[in-house]
């Protein structure tokens, strides 16, 4: 079943669920029932459910998009956007977590403020997960280490974006549950407006279907991609100004104890080093070539939003 939504709407909330059930009705519900929303065009991405999702949602008056198999978080999410061409483009989960009207209060800020995203920042008050707390505290570092920021939030759910922000970066977003990360990531990294609004998550309905270990190092990797997709040079000249540092040392402190001169392991660390960083340099031109073809899909959108202006005065 692929219904394509049957009208433009300014925004569309995209909603991936696998196996949600229990929780995709009043979440639907929820979504209806918020004034801030209406006239929001809600499309589920039923990815592959061995359940009852996509018929609850269908009777939910939901657009239902149903993958033929279980793609994943972030593919789920891609085609949910490929399938809207609304100007508003909000991620919101299945599980009953998010309470509409935050998501109601972002979209008046992106409009507000100006911003090409708001992204929410769970509070102190909001469910957690305690299994998950340290896997988190270690995504949250990495994160911000990779962005050389502070990030209130690297991966909530919920969150909105204009879409001509969001499309040329979607060929990044990998197919896992780290698309909330990576679409964080590349915003900060490429300064775009992003908003950071503070929201409170609920225990979800159900069962999740994260796998902390397995979720977890595809974050890691994901995060290392970005790192090295914006910082290539800095993230290969530290690791080669480490190995000619301990070659150095490593040779200097022998040759002064033996008298034998500089070794031979000293120096092909020092080599390696040099090596490693030429690899730098040529990550890094390729990383600013794929940049640049990124932004040349971009429309910025405060120049639209003076153009309109100047068009309605």
């Amino acid at each position: 079943m692929h219904l394509r939504p049957p009208a433009r709407s300014s925004l569309t909330i995209i909603i991936p669920a696998y196996n949600e059930e229990a929780g995709i009705g009043k979440t639907l519900q929820s979504l209806r029932g918020e004034p801030g929303l209406a006239g929001a065009q809600i499309v589920v991405v039923d990815d592959g459910s061995s359940d009852r999702t996509g018929e609850i949602a269908a009777e939910h008056g939901a657009t239902v998009i149903s993958n033929w198999t279980n793609l994943g978080y972030g593919a789920s999410l891609k085609r949910g956007i490929l399938a809207t061409d609304s100007e508003l483009i909000a991620w919101f989960d299945a599980d009953g977590q998010h309470d509409p009207g935050d998501l109601a209060e972002m979209v008046r800020r992106l409009d507000r403020e100006r911003a090409q995203a708001v992204i929410g920042a769970r509070g102190r008050l909001s469910h957690v997960v305690r299994q998950r707390v340290i896997g988190k505290r270690i995504i949250k570092w990495a994160a911000e280490a990779a962005v050389g920021r502070r990030i209130p939030d690297v991966n909530c759910g919920l969150r909105v974006f204009r879409r001509r922000a969001l499309i040329p970066y979607l060929g990044l977003l990998p197919d896992g549950f780290s698309a909330s990360t990576t679409s964080t990531l590349l915003f900060v990294k490429q300064n775009a407006h992003v908003v950071f609004h503070p929201v409170h998550v609920s225990q979800r309905v159900g069962k999740s279907s994260v796998r902390m270990i397995r979720d977890g190092f595809r974050t890691l990797h994901t995060i290392l991609r970005i790192t090295i997709m914006f910082n290539a040079l800095k993230a290969f000249s530290m690791l080669a100004g480490l190995m000619i540092l301990c070659g150095l040392l490593y040779g200097a402190v022998l040759s002064l104890i033996q008298g034998d001169g500089f070794p031979v392991l000293a120096a092909l660390t020092v080599l390696m080093g040099v090596q490693i960083f030429c690899l730098g340099v040529v990550c890094d031109q390729i990383s600013a070539m794929r940049l640049e073809r990124l932004r040349a899909g971009e429309r910025p959108e405060e120049d639209e939003i003076d153009v309109d202006q100047k068009k309605a005065a």
